[in-house]
């Protein structure tokens, strides 16, 4: 084990490093010792986690890691991961912590660690964190050496806190017209919250994928498979559809006609809806990652006159790169959309609440209304490999600088997954045929140095 963060936090099969039940206590101990207030006798952390079944391995672990370091615990349950902060916020706690793998299966597990300003932590934190749990002589000497320990305990209105703040986001003034909305929760943390929230505003809800077992996050459903999400907004003759990941931090659309709506379109209508350009050179409008569409950056650009920056993979690279740039919007093509005027991490069920508010005001249905600009072909292949290999490596390096696959006509992004054992190759043009031959001619390069 040479590495514990990836581009989300940390994330891996249930039990395996750096998730062992040892590695996880450590993990917990060295952000206490950390992140914790120095001589303050109300340091506390906010604990959350999804609807995974291994949820209930890795609740005791962190909370006995925290409790050990002398911080009080406050167990607040599923939840998604934006509600986070605002608990941070309002318990005024030193850390914040989600129990998650997001949008994998239930084999998977993570954590996702915020400070005291509910700001997931920055690399540079990351690593002071793996040195010491990597290094015995170091973790040793970060134990609580006194007799006194925290406690926990369960906070039983958490969910009713997180709904009143996304109510506050809304427009107070806007119509009183209601939609037909189905709801995929992907059995996920969203599962009861985003119903209830949306039933109370008045609209008519049809929630699916909302009774989770411990086994069926995200399992076909949800932001990362919209298919039944389709389906049902087409069988019930719905406004629109809302997924949501496991956690929620995501979100996907599916219009009235059940096509599929991605990030980067919600992004559009957003800025569409909400941003106007910033005066001062220095800073960007919206910020958007490698991933994003040309038909996006083209329309951002020449269309609504804004400044864009386009950052690595990863809402943490967004956020930290629109704190920069005072950014309102920002957010990936997967469905990660950061609102910063209400949050500084990605929201899915507040970025549906928005949309929402904009379908309401808006005379067209969500098919005309995210009907913003054409997009450029992209062919996006995943291949899993064994290990990080130097060939493997070399490989990727090479093809980042190789014209053929990076020109005026196409741009490829060939890297390896911060989250999972994969090498994910994009390839984008106007040609739908040279684009399918170009990622076919990567993935022909990349497949021999997989082991």
């Amino acid at each position: 084990m040479s590495k514990i963060f990836g581009t989300d936090g940390i994330r891996c099969l249930v039990n395996e490093e750096p998730l062992s039940a040892e590695t996880c206590l450590k993990i917990s101990k060295t952000v206490a010792f950390l992140l914790k207030k120095k001589n303050s006798k109300n340091s506390r952390v906010v604990i959350c986690k999804d609807t995974r079944l291994s949820g209930y391995l890795y609740e005791p672990l962190v909370t006995a890691g925290f409790i050990s370091m002398g911080m009080d615990v406050i167990l607040v349950g599923p939840l998604p991961t934006p509600a986070v902060p605002l608990m941070i916020k309002t318990l005024r706690a030193d850390i914040g912590v989600m129990i998650t793998a997001s949008h994998n299966t239930y084999e998977y597990n993570g954590l996702k660690f915020f400070d005291s300003t509910g700001t997931k932590l920055s690399s540079l934190i990351e690593q002071k964190v793996e040195k010491i749990v990597l290094d015995n002589k170091k973790y040793s000497r970060i134990s609580n050496n006194t007799f006194i320990s925290g406690n926990a305990r369960r906070l039983e209105d958490a969910s009713g806190r997180y709904s009143e703040f996304l109510k506050s986001t809304l427009n107070k003034t806007s119509s009183k017209k209601k939609l037909k909305i189905v709801l995929d929760c992907a059995n996920g943390a969203t599962y009861n919250i985003a119903p209830n929230l949306f039933w109370e505003l008045g609209h008519n809800i049809i929630a699916i994928n909302n009774n989770p077992d411990g086994l069926n996050i995200n399992k076909n459903c949800g932001a990362v498979d919209v298919k039944s999400l389709s389906q049902n907004v087409i069988k019930e003759k719905a406004d629109i559809g809302f997924a949501f990941d496991g956690d929620g931090d995501r979100l996907i659309v599916v219009d009235e006609e059940g096509k599929e709506v991605d990030g980067d379109k919600i992004i559009g209508l957003l800025c569409k809806s909400y941003v106007k350009p910033q005066k001062k050179s220095n800073q960007h409008d919206v910020i958007i990652t490698v991933m994003s569409n040309m038909g996006l950056e083209n329309y951002l650009t020449n269309k609504l006159k804004l400044k864009i920056k386009r950052t690595s993979v990863g809402d943490i690279n967004v956020i930290n790169q629109m704190k920069k740039s005072k950014s309102m919007i920002g957010g990936e093509q997967s469905g990660h959309i950061i609102l910063s005027e209400h949050s500084n991490t990605g929201d899915g069920i507040l970025a549906a609440l928005k949309i929402t508010e904009i379908l309401i005001s808006n005379k067209n249905k969500a098919s005309k209304l995210f009907d913003l600009y054409n997009d450029f072909a992209q062919e996006k292949i995943n291949l899993s490999y064994k290990t990080k290999n130097t060939k493997l490596l070399k490989i990727l390096d090479k093809l980042k600088n190789d014209k053929l696959y990076n020109n005026k006509k196409i741009r490829s992004l060939v890297r390896l997954s911060g989250t999972e054992p994969l090498v994910r190759i994009l390839v984008e043009g106007q040609e739908v045929t040279e684009v399918k031959k170009k990622s076919l001619e990567i993935k022909k390069l990349v497949r021999p140095y997989l082991g």
